[in-house]
C-alpha cells in the first residue's frame, strides 16, 4: 500500500474518495426531484432529445420550462440531456452522476494541495472537502449541478495552469464559463497561484485567458443573460454589498460550525450600516490582515480564493441571499487554510486520532442531510423550522403539502407566506391552484388575479384563469387566457393543449388538431396532448394515426414514475389502450 501511495497518490486519493463518497451518498440516490429540480430538469421538455443540444448554446429559455428561468449554462443542459438519455426520468442517474462530480472534484483538489503542502495534510484537507455536510445539497440537489460542474472544470483549470499547460488551462477555463459565471475569476486565482510560488509569470497566457473571458462577457451580453439578469435584480447594489459582507461571515460560520444547515437559511438584507454589517466588515478586514501576514504561504492564497470565488455571487443580486451550494467552490480554500493548520500541528506528532474523529463526524452529519432531502415535505419543514421567517420556504412546504394531498395544512403555510410577502406573486398563484380544487372558483380567480398584479408575465396563472374559463364553459375567455400564456411562454405545452380542447368544445376541430400538434412539438412526451389528438383524429376517421397515438400516450403514462400512484395516469392508460384495440392496435 505505501508503494502505491508513493507512486500513485491522486489515483489511491480517488480510490479511497470513491469508496467513501459512495459510502455516504448511496443511501439518497433515490431521493426525489427537488425545488428549482421540477421546471429545470424533471418538466423541462427540451432536455428530451439530445438533437436540441444546438439550441442549449443559444436559448436562453432551454434552461427551463418556466419562460422566467433563463441562464447560459449549456455544458449543464448537455449533461441533463445526456441523463434523460440514458434513464430517462429515473431520479438514480441525476444522483450518481452529481456525486461523480463531487468526487472529483475532491480529487482534484487534493491534487492541487499535494503541490503546496505535505502529503498527509493534503489527504486532510481533501477529505473535509469530500465530507463536509454543507456539500450534501449539491449531490442531493440536483440542480446545483453547475456549482459541481464549474468547481471541476476551475479546479482542473488551476491544476494545468500550476503544471504550465496553459492549451488546456484556457479549454478547461471554457468549460468553467460555459457551466456558471463564478468561473470568471479564474485568471486571478491563476495569477495569484504563480506569485505565491514566486514563478516568473508569463503574460502571453494570461492574454489568452484574458480574451477567453472577454469574449464569453460579450456573449452573455449580446444573448441577453446578463442585461436581464440586472434587470431583474431583486435589490440595490449599496444594499447587496452591505448583505454580502455578512454573508462572507456566515460561510466561515457555516464552514465551521455546520449545525443547522438548511435549503433556506433565515438570512435578511440589510439596508443600512447596522452592528452586524460593522462587526462583519471589521472580522473580514481582521483575517485578511492575517492573511497578508502569512503572504506567499498557503493561507494567504487559501483566503483569496475563499474571497474571489464569493465575489461574482455577492456583487450581483441575486434572490435567494446565501445558500450552501453558493460557498462549494469557495469552501477549498478555506480546506487550504484548514490543511495547512493541520499540517502545522502535526508536526512531531501523529493527531490521526483527531483526523478520525473529525472525519466521521462529519460523515455522520453528511448523512443525516441526506435524510432531510428525502422526502420533499421533509425538506421543508426542515427549512421553516430553521427559518420561520422565510416566506419562500413557507410557500415551498406549501407546495409539498400540497402533492400530499393536505391541502388544509398548505393553506396555512401559502397564507403565512403571504403574510410575511404581500407582493409573493408565486404565492397567490398556488393559492389560486388550492382554491380552485377545493372548488372555490371565484376565490381561485381573484388569487390568480393577485398574481398577476405583482407578475403579469406569470404564464402560470393566464393558464390556470383559462383552465377557470374552461371549466365554466366561456371558450373564447379561455383561449384569449391561453393565448396571454403563451405570448408570456411561447414554449407552454400545456397552453397549446388545452386551448385545442376549446377549440374542439367549439367544434373547431381543425383549429383543435393543430394545437395538439404543436403542443407535441414543444413537448413529444405530453402524454394528454397524445391522447386528446387520437380521440380527434379517430372522430375524424383517421383509425392509423389515431391509434400510434393511443399507444404513444400509453407508453409514456407507462413510463411515468408517478403512474402507480396516480389514478388520473391510471385512467387515461386504460382509456388509451381500449382506443388502441378499438383501432385495431396492440
Amino acid at each position: 500500500m505505501n508503494t502505491w501511495l508513493g507512486r500513485y497518490p491522486v489515483l489511491c486519493f480517488f480510490l479511497v474518495a470513491s469508496v467513501l463518497g459512495t459510502a455516504l451518498y448511496a443511501g439518497g440516490r433515490a431521493n426525489p426531484f427537488q425545488y428549482d429540480d421540477r421546471h429545470s430538469i424533471q418538466y423541462n421538455p427540451h432536455l428530451r432529445s439530445l438533437e436540441n443540444i444546438p439550441s442549449f448554446f443559444t436559448d436562453l429559455h432551454t434552461f427551463s420550462s418556466d419562460s422566467r428561468g433563463t441562464m447560459f449554462r449549456p455544458l449543464v443542459l448537455i449533461s441533463y440531456a445526456v441523463n434523460y438519455a440514458l434513464g430517462g426520468q429515473g431520479v438514480q442517474g441525476y444522483h450518481w452522476f452529481n456525486l461523480f462530480l463531487h468526487i472529483l472534484a475532491a480529487g482534484l483538489l487534493y491534487a492541487l494541495l499535494r503541490r503546496a503542502l505535505d502529503p498527509t495534510a493534503a489527504w486532510m484537507g481533501a477529505l473535509i472537502f469530500l465530507l463536509h455536510p454543507t456539500h450534501a445539497e449539491l449531490v442531493n440537489y440536483l440542480s446545483s449541478r453547475s456549482d459541481l460542474m464549474v468547481s471541476c472544470w476551475y479546479l482542473g483549470a488551476l491544476l494545468l495552469a500550476t503544471q504550465g499547460r496553459w492549451g488546456g488551462t484556457s479549454a478547461a477555463y471554457a468549460g468553467g464559463l460555459l457551466s456558471k459565471e463564478v468561473a470568471i475569476t479564474l485568471p486571478l486565482l491563476a495569477g495569484l497561484h504563480r506569485g505565491w510560488h514566486q514563478v516568473k509569470i508569463h503574460w502571453r497566457p494570461f492574454v489568452v485567458l484574458g480574451l477567453i473571458g472577454t469574449g464569453y462577457l460579450a456573449l452573455i451580453s449580446f444573448n441577453r443573460f446578463l442585461p436581464g439578469s440586472m434587470a431583474k435584480a431583486p435589490r440595490g447594489w449599496v444594499e447587496q454589498v452591505l448583505t454580502q459582507l455578512k454573508a462572507y461571515v456566515y460561510y466561515i460560520w457555516l464552514f465551521c460550525m455546520p449545525v443547522r444547515l438548511s435549503v433556506e437559511h433565515q438570512f435578511f438584507v440589510s439596508s443600512g450600516l447596522d452592528g452586524s454589517v460593522i462587526f462583519s466588515a471589521l472580522l473580514l478586514a481582521s483575517l485578511s490582515w492575517l492573511a497578508l501576514r502569512q503572504l506567499r504561504r498557503v493561507p494567504a492564497y487559501g483566503w483569496a480564493w475563499f474571497v474571489l470565488t464569493l465575489a461574482p455571487a455577492s456583487l450581483v443580486p441575486l434572490n435567494i441571499l446565501v445558500s450552501e451550494r453558493r460557498m462549494y467552490l469557495a469552501s477549498a480554500g478555506l480546506c487550504m487554510v484548514v490543511a495547512w493548520l493541520w499540517q502545522r500541528a502535526a508536526v512531531g506528532r501523529r493527531p490521526w486520532l483527531f483526523a478520525a474523529l473529525l472525519g466521521g463526524l462529519l460523515a455522520t452529519m453528511s448523512v443525516a442531510r441526506n435524510q432531510v432531502w428525502a422526502t420533499e415535505v421533509g425538506l421543508w419543514e426542515d427549512a421553516v423550522a430553521k427559518g420561520p421567517q422565510m416566506f419562500r420556504a413557507r410557500a415551498n412546504l406549501a407546495l409539498a403539502l400540497k402533492h400530499e394531498g393536505r391541502d388544509e395544512e398548505a393553506l396555512v403555510q401559502l397564507r403565512q407566506a403571504l403574510q410575511l410577502k404581500p407582493d409573493y406573486a408565486d404565492a397567490w398563484a398556488e393559492l389560486g391552484n388550492l382554491l380552485n380544487d377545493q372548488g372555490d372558483t371565484e376565490g381561485a380567480v381573484e388569487a390568480y388575479t393577485q398574481a398577476l398584479r405583482y407578475s403579469p408575465q406569470l404564464e402560470g396563472a393566464h393558464y390556470n384563469l383559462g383552465n377557470v374559463a374552461q371549466g365554466r364553459g366561456q371558450w373564447e375567455a379561455a383561449i384569449a387566457h391561453y393565448q396571454e400564456a403563451l405570448r408570456c411562454n411561447p414554449g407552454y405545452a400545456e397552453a397549446r393543449n388545452n386551448m385545442g380542447q376549446a377549440f374542439e368544445a367549439m367544434d373547431r376541430r381543425a383549429e383543435a388538431v393543430a394545437e395538439y400538434r404543436q403542443a407535441l412539438a414543444l413537448d413529444p412526451e405530453l402524454a394528454q396532448a397524445w391522447y386528446n389528438l387520437a380521440a380527434a383524429l379517430e372522430r375524424d376517421g383517421e383509425a392509423q394515426e389515431a391509434s400510434a397515438a393511443y399507444r404513444r400516450c400509453r407508453v409514456l403514462l407507462l413510463a411515468n414514475p408517478e403512474y402507480h400512484e396516480n389514478t388520473q395516469y391510471q385512467e387515461f392508460a386504460r382509456r388509451a389502450q381500449e382506443g388502441a384495440q378499438r383501432l385495431g392496435g396492440n
